[in-house]
């Protein structure tokens, strides 16, 4: 794991999704967990959390596919 650079976290209604895309691509798994979202009547609620971890390739395709969707919305 010395070679990651970028981490992602994911936390969302649909972030297995999300990383599971990113996983597809090569990138790592670093972390699986729980994130407390929101406590309503004394009632805990809890989403599932991934972190995923780029290494400098992956991580330079990511910010040229950043780029490209600003340029796009433009």
């Amino acid at each position: 794991m010395k070679d990651i650079v970028f981490t992602l976290e994911f936390d969302d209604d649909i972030a297995n999704s999300r990383a599971n895309d990113y996983l597809e691509q090569g990138w790592t798994l670093l972390h699986v967990g729980t994130k407390l979202i929101d406590i309503y009547n004394e009632q805990a609620y809890y989403n599932t959390t991934y972190v995923v971890g780029a290494n400098q390739e992956q991580y330079d395709k990511y910010k040229k596919e950043l780029e490209e969707d600003n340029l796009s919305l433009i």
